[in-house]
């Protein structure tokens, strides 16, 4: 089946509202990506009753129709005919202008869905007088028929044979019109889709509301002024089909109250009623039970803008009722029986049904007490918060969906509640534990940070008091070149003098030989001054490097009894 609702994760926060909205349980997955809580659509269980779409505040739910196609076909010279839902009165302001809009791009005929509906009402009267069945469950809902095909099939058994009043209209268009090309229905529901391609696909294109009204606004499409019109005889109570007990309504103008007919419509009941129905004692059942999908039946469908109030569309419907009844009496439309009986064979207007189970997980008591330690929920109390925060209604079914692994723990709001609740207490105990180490401990870095401070200031002295050494040194070499001269003197003097300078020549050796060695020791505290200005650089930037590192520490430090202070008082 081809994929009707689908997802734009990007857009997806985890508010897990499409879960609480959902009818069937298993039809959203829920995910973590990139420690987000992510939700998508099981496809393979959705049956595109189109809550989710309504739900979601985010965009991340979409859908899909063939719009686009349609308008590129026609506009390629494609042969299409149109059928239109009735709905169209009460959501399309400008239908009638839509329909002329239509034609000038190629529609080659256009039908209203009401005919179809009254074909509908034929057909489930004839069919309930030939069968006599013990109930009938109403069908032109294929949401519906998909839950009772996917999630239900003990129902089939009562699930109505009769087409939808649109697939009644592409039948008649098809059988009775001998229109061959192309059909393509404008509707306000996106699971018609669904039904197109179970029927046969006979219907190629289902083109919804919401659709074709944001194309003709995205592409700035001015329609013709003149309103369209329909190609065939104005139909009977039909019009109103659209409007929640509808059916019924058509049911009792021609039977009366010779049937009873009992109605529910929308996402959050009307499942619950059909498996109500299953349970019941027989001999509860209504002759018919005529059920919708959404709340305010197809005039408030999947498929439309939801622009218009409850009020504006029962003006609508009113007004459509008021024209099909105006003039008219029982005898119209017995005659319009009659002429159905006449033309029509019943035969052609009933489907075949084809179950498609979903295979289920039965959930064992083991797994799910399991699922409720993984959550956390060990008691009674516990098991029943259902705060519903995870989409599920209550805790029991949440872990049952753990089981099945379409839900994870991390989506249980009271499990995350708790964990932090109880980090916060560990921290509070660790505070508690520590928090005289933690004091001390900043004391001693305070303390060691000073000590460092007062090194660095030792190591500055240090290296002024080497910087004297050297200036002490540079003096001493002076003297010590100035002792090499008089040695030099004294030792020519000596050489001058002979025999009598030879003490003198002695006592300038030795002046010569102490200027040597200064000149030697002026050299080597040369190089010592070097290495110590080498080293205490090196010290220098050591000791700049631990007083940063103890100043980091010691803000982490305050900064760990500021939090720690700061989560006690909350």
């Amino acid at each position: 089946m081809r994929k009707l609702v689908d997802n734009d994760l990007s857009k997806c926060v985890g508010c897990n509202r499409c879960i609480r909205v959902c009818p069937i349980d298993e039809a959203n997955l829920v995910f973590i990506e990139n420690d987000q809580i992510k939700v998508r659509v099981d496809n393979e269980k959705c049956i595109a009753c189109g809550t989710c779409l309504t739900a979601c505040q985010h965009e991340s739910r979409i859908y899909d129709d063939d719009t686009e196609k349609f308008i590129a076909d026609l506009k390629r010279g494609e042969a299409i005919s149109i059928f239109v839902a009735p709905a169209a009165r009460a959501n399309l302001q400008d239908w009638d202008r839509m329909l002329t809009w239509l034609r000038m791009l190629g529609a080659k005929s256009i039908y209203d869905v009401s005919l179809g509906a009254d074909i509908c009402t034929w057909a489930y009267i004839r069919w309930i007088q030939q069968n006599k069945p013990k109930t009938v469950i109403s069908q032109p809902c294929p949401a519906i028929v998909d839950y009772i095909l996917l999630h239900n099939p003990s129902l089939l058994p009562y699930l109505s044979p009769i087409h939808s009043p649109m697939m009644c209209t592409a039948i008649y268009m098809r059988r009775y019109q001998n229109i061959t090309h192309k059909l393509a229905a404008i509707s306000p529901c996106i699971a018609k889709t669904s039904e197109f391609e179970a029927t046969g696909n006979l219907v190629s294109y289902n083109v919804t509301f919401k659709k074709l009204e944001e194309y003709i606004v995205r592409n700035h499409i001015n329609l013709p002024a003149d309103p369209g019109h329909y190609d065939h005889h104005k139909s009977g109570l039909g019009s109103v089909y659209s409007y929640p007990g509808g059916l019924k309504e058509n049911v009792e103008l021609f039977l009366g109250k010779a049937l009873r007919v009992d109605k529910s419509e929308g996402q959050s009941v009307v499942y619950k009623a059909l498996d109500a129905l299953g349970r019941e004692n027989p001999k509860n059942w209504p002759a018919v039970f005529d059920v919708l999908n959404c709340p305010e039946g197809c005039n408030l469908g999947t498929g439309v803008a939801h622009d218009r109030s409850m009020f504006e569309i029962g003006t609508a419907m009113e007004n459509a009722r008021k024209e099909a009844l105006e003039g008219r009496d029982s005898e119209y439309f017995d005659k319009m029986l009659a002429d159905f009986d006449r033309d029509l064979q019943l035969v052609d207007f009933t489907r075949q049904y084809y179950p498609r189970p979903v295979i289920k997980k039965d959930v064992k008591e083991a797994e799910l007490e399991e699922a409720f330690l993984a959550l956390g929920k060990t008691d009674e109390l516990s098991r029943k918060f259902n705060c519903g925060a995870c989409g599920s209604d209550t805790c029991k079914d949440m872990a049952v969906k753990i089981v099945k692994k379409v839900n994870v723990v991390e989506n249980c709001f009271k499990k995350m509640h708790e964990d932090m609740e109880g980090e916060h207490k560990a921290v509070m105990d660790w505070r508690d534990s520590n928090k005289d180490s933690l004091r001390a401990l900043a004391s001693e870095i305070d303390s060691i940070h000073k000590s460092s401070e007062c090194i660095k200031e030792d190591v500055v002295k240090i290296r002024e008091v080497v910087r004297s050494y050297e200036l002490m040194a540079r003096e001493i070499d002076k003297i010590a070149d100035n002792i090499h001269i008089i040695s030099l003197n004294a030792s020519i003097e000596a050489a001058k003098a002979g025999d009598n300078g030879k003490t003198f020549a002695v006592v300038a050796e030795a002046i010569r030989s102490l200027a040597s060695k200064t000149q030697v020791a002026i050299t080597q505290i040369g190089k010592t001054s070097d290495t110590v200005k080498s080293t205490m650089t090196e010290v220098e930037e050591q000791i700049k490097d631990i007083v940063n590192q103890i100043g980091g520490a010691s803000e982490n430090i305050n900064d760990i009894n500021l939090r720690t202070e700061r989560l006690s008082n909350e």
